[in-house]
């Protein structure tokens, strides 16, 4: 017989048949000795599980939520027929104060003794006065570090960044420092004049009453989704630097929900892409690659699939720069001919990690191509040198130009001043058909606009303002909107009031007031998304 295999589907029903599991293990537990033949089955159908779980991840993480469940990030799915399975877990895990269970790589190979205890443990704590006190008293006794307890103070932070896109859950925004980057690589030239267009963005509906509130939870979990994605990619990170397994199921989610939002309104999420983190500019750098990437991939037309895939290329595709020296990295001046050279291997590098990583194979080709081509250049002039004569993959087109933009946007440890965001476009626009696709690049121009979210403006009558995204339901939603800046008595910045300086008029060269310059907002110590909402 010939030809490939057919294509293996998702199980839709894991988490269904995983819960199960569980409810049979805490149930049949209940009743029977260990070494009752039907108890031994219920712990080898729960490892069975759990090692399916962990083909692509590191943990499996199951919490709690409003009526149902999320595992490993993904609402459960459940048949039915299954109502009462759920109700009776709910009804489990409330009566003893747990929001959730995670399970690491070690429960498959723990021992039923080992199991069983621990799930004698969870089944007696009802009846305690302290449930968690006294559970984790114990458990510290027992030392079972192939399972971890989730309690209410854990999921406050971590399950509203799995809700619906309706934003349930509690408000927990990422707390990002702002400053300037790092980063050797790049190097800065002189300011070229801004393009003469504008594009306005997408606004929220119009004369809704329920707007400003809809784009408050919007805001919510955007900054939920960019503060975990900071914090998966670190996690990653640390666990390769030390020679660790490591996986991407946390990305993979974080990126999916990114892609969620910027289909629904990619505003906020462009506007999030302004962060700037001194100490952790290669975290930073990468989640605001991975937003600009999906917002032009959005911009085209690309599927939802092909975003999340553009998504996690932009995600890992620096990841290579664990392997490159701190004092190559963070050197303050120019690098040297033999430094530059180990730095360009950053684009292998991030190639040879990402193979490595916990995932499916299909998963992991399909996110390799913009690591690897990303300094490239359109023209194939740039690194890795290679043969090849076949043009950039449209992943490698786009993660170029949003890696470039991102880069000379931020301030390095060699350059402490960086390009305002209408000169980066500026100087970008010179390496069309060279450096970058010219019609991505045109598009990817069109979406940000002459005056990018988060560009610090001089006006006319002396008033300076920061270049934000347009509010919700706002009329003129392609105008350019400005968040008026006063002066503090700490030397800082407060918000004012927000004005609108209209659309673009090709015309006179302007909008209906005059702008004296542009600055970078890292010139004024401002970190822009602290002033967009």
């Amino acid at each position: 017989m010939t030809g490939a295999e057919p294509k293996k589907e998702p199980d839709r029903l894991l988490g269904q048949r995983f819960l199960a599991a569980l409810n049979s293990l805490f149930s049949t537990a209940r009743i029977h000795r260990d070494n009752n033949i039907l108890l031994i089955h219920c712990v080898e159908r729960f490892i069975e599980l759990t090692e399916e779980l962990l083909q692509n991840d590191d943990e499996v993480t199951l919490l709690t939520s409003v009526g149902g469940f999320y595992l490993q990030q993904e609402k459960v799915l459940f048949q039915r027929n299954a109502a009462g399975l759920v109700r009776k877990l709910l009804d489990y895990f409330q009566q003893r104060g747990i929001s959730g269970l995670r399970f690491y790589q070690g429960a498959t190979y723990a021992s039923l003794a080992e199991i069983l205890a621990f799930v004698r443990l969870l089944n007696e704590m009802a009846d305690r006065d302290d449930p968690i006190r006294w559970l984790r008293d114990k458990l510290e006794q027992a030392h079972f570090p192939w399972v971890e307890i989730i309690d209410g103070s854990e999921t406050d932070s971590l399950e509203s960044i799995f809700m619906d896109a309706a934003g349930q859950g509690q408000e927990h925004p990422a707390t990002i420092a702002a400053g300037p980057g790092r980063d050797p690589e790049g190097h800065g030239r002189p300011a070229a004049s801004p393009p003469a267009h504008h594009a306005g963005g997408q606004g929220g509906p119009a004369n809704d009453t329920s707007t400003g509130k809809k784009a408050e939870r919007r805001k919510n979990r955007a900054l939920r989704t960019y503060g975990y994605a900071m914090h998966s990619l670190q996690e990653v990170a640390d666990k390769l630097r030390s020679n660790r397994q490591a996986g991407i199921g946390k990305a993979v989610h974080l990126v999916q929900n990114m892609v969620d939002l910027i289909m629904d309104d990619d505003n906020v999420l462009l506007g999030l892409s302004t962060i700037r983190d001194y100490d952790d500019y290669t975290f930073t750098h990468s989640v605001n690659v991975a937003i600009l990437s999906i917002c032009l991939g959005h911009r085209i037309g690309m599927s939802r699939v092909s975003l999340s895939r553009l998504g996690l290329s932009g995600l890992f595709h620096d990841l290579g720069k664990i392997d490159v020296p701190k004092k190559i990295l963070n050197k303050p001046g120019r690098l040297g001919e033999q430094e530059f050279a180990i730095m360009q291997n950053h684009s292998m590098n991030s190639v040879r990690r990402i193979v490595r990583l916990r995932a499916s194979y299909e998963k992991k080709a399909c996110i390799l191509l913009g690591p690897f081509e990303h300094h490239l250049r359109y023209d194939l002039s740039g690194y890795p040198r290679t043969p090849r004569k076949k043009p950039l993959s449209l992943i490698g087109r786009i993660v170029a130009i949003a890696d470039v933009y991102d880069a000379i946007t931020s301030p390095r440890s060699y350059r402490r001043t960086a390009m305002t965001p209408d000169q980066a476009l500026g100087l970008m626009l010179k390496g069309s058909g060279t450096a970058f696709d010219p019609i991505l690049l045109k598009v990817f121009i069109n979406m940000l606009g002459v005056y990018p979210v988060g560009t610090v403006l001089e006006l006319d009558k002396g008033e300076m303002g920061i270049v934000i995204p347009p509010p919700p339901g706002r009329e003129d939603a392609g105008a350019l909107w400005l968040r008026l800046l006063a002066g503090d008595r700490a030397g800082g910045f407060r918000k004012q009031g927000i004005i609108s300086l209209g659309r673009w008029n090709p015309a006179n060269g302007g909008f209906n007031r005059a702008i004296l310059a542009s600055h970078h907002p890292a010139d004024f110590g401002i970190q822009p998304a602290d002033f967009f909402f």
